[in-house]
């Protein structure tokens, strides 16, 4: 019975999440929808996303312990200060290196940092990832994968050659993994990846830096310090604790369910 109740909420997850990220894209061509407000089409955009998710997530697993299912009900400082922490080296260099934009205003910032943030770690790490390794016995492997193959496809226009679409499979399967990695062992808290996923967005947005090789280079050696250092400090905590959530006993099936 609780492999095909499994099966069958997987299913619906999926299925939700597929309907959240692309229904939007699908309808569009059909519908004479005019919305002029920069604020609205934000809205409007991102409700795609929040309300079948929202609605399937309270239906199968219940609306009293909503924001604990997907990881939002603790732990908003922490995964506050934690990101500022690790993302410092990014926005010092970004500073040093580069200038501020000169277009960038409030809504720009808002929504493609802090509202972007929030909606993609919502949808690929809360919804997806979480309620399929946390609640439906998924691996961990295979749950952070989903979520970004099907990212990846979505974005492989950006790719020319083979080595280039490659290259945005990769670097896409190793975010998800991280932040997913830093989601379940950090207890289960969503607002890490959040907070550092809204930053990391901002100090791109805020700063310029140069196209040259040389910019490029010093951009990633911060991208990596910030990542090296989330990783250090949350293997130290989990050792701490004693204990690792993500074990060789659940990365491709996981025996226990929140």
């Amino acid at each position: 019975m609780d492999k095909r109740r499994d099966l069958v909420f997987s299913a619906i997850i999926i299925l939700t999440f597929l309907l959240a990220f692309y229904g939007n894209r699908i309808i569009s061509p059909f519908l004479d929808l005019t919305i002029s407000s920069l604020e609205l089409r934000i809205a409007y955009f991102y409700s795609w996303w929040l309300i079948p998710t929202a609605l399937i997530a309270g239906l199968l697993f219940g609306f009293r312990r909503f924001f604990d299912h997907l990881g939002l009900s603790e732990g908003f400082i922490k995964g506050l200060l934690f990101s500022i922490v690790a993302v410092s080296p990014m926005f010092i260099s970004s500073a040093v290196m580069g200038s501020v934009s000169g277009h960038i205003n409030l809504t720009t910032i808002l929504n493609q940092s802090l509202i972007a943030g929030f909606m993609e770690e919502y949808l690929f790490r809360g919804f997806l990832f979480g309620l399929l390794f946390l609640k439906l016995r998924w691996g961990f492997i295979p749950a952070a994968l989903l979520g970004a193959i099907i990212f990846g496809m979505a974005h492989l226009y950006q790719g020319d050659a083979f080595w280039e679409v490659i290259g945005i499979l990769f670097i896409t399967a190793l975010g998800a993994v991280w932040f997913a990695w830093l989601y379940i062992e950090l207890n289960n808290n969503l607002w890490v990846p959040i907070f550092l996923h809204a930053l990391m967005n901002l100090s791109w947005i805020l700063f310029e830096i140069s196209s040259t090789a040389l910019g490029g280079w010093y951009e990633n050696i911060f991208r990596i310090m910030t990542i090296a250092f989330t990783v250090i400090i949350t293997i130290r905590f989990r050792k701490k604790e004693g204990f690792f959530r993500i074990n060789r006993y659940n990365l491709f099936y996981n025996p226990k369910v929140h």
